[in-house]
C-alpha cells in the first residue's frame, strides 16, 4: 500500500491537511485524531481506493511552533526504531531457530542470544 505524505499546517484554533500527491485532497479539523480519520476518508475517495482501504499517512507540520517539530522528530525516531525492533526479532528467531537446528542447547542459545530459555523454545516451536 502507498504511504500519502500530508502537509498539516494550524489555522484559527483548527488543523488543516493537504495531500499534494492527490489533487483536490484536503480537509480539517479541530483535533489530530479527527483530522487523521478525515484525512484518510479523503484520500479513499479521491484517489479512488476502495471503501474499506486504510491508507497510510505521514504528516509533516508546516507550523511555526518549536515543540510540535520536536515531537514530529521523535515520532519518526520512534518509527524507526520499530522498524528495527521488528528486523531484530525476526534475525533472533532465524538465529534461535540456526543454533537448535545445529543442536545448542535452548539454554546456551539463550545466553549467546541475550533472551530467555522459555523465549528460544517459543521462537523455536513458532
Amino acid at each position: 500500500m502507498n504511504t500519502y505524505d500530508v502537509i498539516v499546517t494550524r489555522e484559527k484554533g483548527a488543523w488543516l491537511a493537504q495531500v499534494p500527491t492527490v489533487p483536490g485532497a484536503s480537509t480539517f479539523a479541530r483535533s489530530l485524531p479527527s483530522l487523521l480519520t478525515s484525512i484518510r476518508e479523503v484520500i479513499v475517495l479521491m484517489d479512488d481506493l476502495p471503501d474499506d482501504a486504510a491508507p497510510e499517512v505521514t504528516l509533516t507540520f508546516d507550523v511555526e511552533d518549536r515543540a510540535v517539530h520536536e515531537a514530529g522528530h521523535l515520532a519518526d525516531e520512534r518509527r524507526d526504531i520499530a522498524a528495527r525492533e521488528r528486523e531484530l526479532q525476526s534475525a533472533t528467531a532465524d538465529a534461535a531457530r540456526r543454533l537448535t537446528q545445529a543442536g545448542y542447547s535452548v539454554r546456551d542459545a539463550a545466553v549467546m542470544l541475550h533472551i530467555t530459555p522459555g523465549r528460544v523454545s517459543q521462537l523455536t516451536n513458532a
